[in-house]
Parts: C-alpha cells; sequence; structure tokens
C-alpha cells in the first residue's frame, strides 16, 4: 500500500507547551540526503518562517544557536543571522499545504504504536528534516521506527532535556558547536555531530561528514552514520549554506 503524508503529531511541544505538529511525508529522492522519508515539526498555530524571526520556533529549535537573533520588529522574512543549512521554502510549503488540509489525519495515529511501525516500516526516516525531535513525546519516534529500515536524527537540547531526551540522546547524534560541548557529550558516551569552520579542527574522536568529502558519491542514506545507536565516531562538517558566515563551528 502506498504511503501518504500524515500528521503523525498534533499537541503540546515537550519544550514550552506550545501547539507544534510533526507530518511524516513518505521517501523521496534528494541528491544529498537521498531516499529517505522526512518529519517536519513545525508551530502549528504560526507559519516557520514568522516563528522564526519572532522567536516562537523555540518551540519547535529550542536553544538550537543557528536560528538567527530574534527580531520582532522585522516585518517579513526569517530572523537576522540565521546560520540553519534548512532551506525554509519548502518548510513553508509544507505548512501552507497542511493548512490547506492536503495530509491524512489518522485517527489518533500518534497513539497507535502500530499504524506508526506501518507508516515507518521499510523506510529510511530523517527525524527532524526541520525541528528538533525532542520536542515530541518519545512514543511518536519508537512507533515510527519499529519497523524502519534506518534513520537518522540530531538534537541540540541537551541542556532543556525534555521528556523525551532519556530516549532520543542515544538514538539521535547530539548537535555540538565547540568542541568544550562535544567533550561533555562524550564523556556521558554520546556520539556528536559538530559544525567546525575548517577540516584542522577535526580531532581523533570524530570523521568528516561522508557527504562533504570531494568527489563523495554518497548520501545520508547510503551513509547512515547520523544517527546515536552505532560504534561510529562522530561526525564533524565544515559550515555551509547561506547562514554559514554567521556560524560559530569554534574548535
Amino acid at each position: 500500500m502506498k504511503k501518504k503524508s500524515t500528521i503523525i503529531y498534533k499537541g503540546p511541544s515537550l519544550i514550552d507547551g506550545k501547539p507544534i505538529i510533526v507530518i511524516y511525508q513518505p521517501q523521496g529522492k534528494n541528491p544529498k540526503i537521498g531516499e529517505m522519508a522526512q518529519t517536519w515539526i513545525l508551530r502549528e498555530d504560526i507559519d516557520p518562517i514568522t516563528a522564526n524571526r519572532i522567536g516562537e520556533d523555540f518551540s519547535i529549535c529550542g536553544n538550537c544557536p543557528h536560528k538567527g537573533i530574534t527580531d520582532p520588529q522585522k516585518q517579513k522574512g526569517m530572523a537576522p543571522n540565521r546560520s540553519c543549512y534548512v532551506n525554509p521554502m519548502p518548510i513553508l510549503a509544507v505548512y501552507k499545504s497542511y493548512k490547506k488540509g492536503n495530509y491524512t489525519e489518522g485517527q489518533d495515529i500518534g497513539n497507535n504504536l502500530h499504524s506508526l511501525a506501518m507508516l515507518g516500516a521499510g523506510q529510511n526516516i530523517r527525524l527532524g528534516s526541520y525541528g528538533d525531535p525532542a520536542a515530541v513525546p518519545a512514543r511518536i519516534w519508537k512507533g515510527l521506527l519499529r519497523f524502519s529500515k534506518s534513520h537518522t536524527g540530531y538534537t541540540h537540547q541537551a541542556d532543556i532535556k525534555t521528556s523525551s531526551y532519556d530516549y532520543i540522546k542515544n538514538i539521535l547524534m547530539t548537535s555540538c558547536d565547540t568542541l568544550a560541548q562535544a567533550r561533555t557529550a562524550w564523556e556521558k558516551g554520546l556520539r556528536t555531530f559538530r559544525t567546525i569552520t575548517n577540516l584542522s579542527q577535526i580531532t581523533s574522536n570524530e570523521k568528516q561528514c561522508m557527504a562533504t568529502l570531494e568527489g563523495s558519491k554518497t548520501n545520508c542514506s547510503k551513509c547512515n552514520k547520523c544517527n546515536g545507536d552505532n560504534d561510529f565516531k562522530s561526525i564533524a562538517i565544515v559550515v555551509h549554506g547561506n547562514g554559514a558566515k554567521y556560524a560559530g563551528g569554534q574548535a
């Protein structure tokens, strides 16, 4: 049976209690990511560009430093100095499609672990294509990943520690922006995904992101190293994208 784009969670954010949604989209093709199903974590009541600009994306991004500088006085566009690599336009398209009622809203699918498991069965899944999985109850991810083929994902919420954090910290990469943050995570047995400004900053505990190696033909779905529950080294990546000049990526 063909899988459909589905609302798999609609409820309060575990970060601040405000309304959020999670949209699941079946596997599609993307040159860098490969064939992966996407999960979009969005504010339910505010479009993602406005939410980012006025700081209401805290509900889904928490303490991530790549959100930019909140500017409620700005009339349009994203927050200034945003260094997040996620392109905002596809996120906005997903939100508009949701508001038009284009996505299946299962019968309380978020509480039906069997339905979630069937939705994710055999799929390569990207947890948090936008937004932090820590904002979402652990049961959603547990169900979705039960019969999945593979997954990738990241969390920036080591400081907030929502009720789902104890589960996701072991299946996701801990996002870090300094070596000090990474070392703290390593001491706890966690794998990290660290932003750096040049390759000389990579430590013996890390490997460069495979998809960014010169001449590499791999992608996220083929590599599958960005999940927390394997024995591979931690990953480092040189800051990239339109907002790279605003990113810290400290040694």
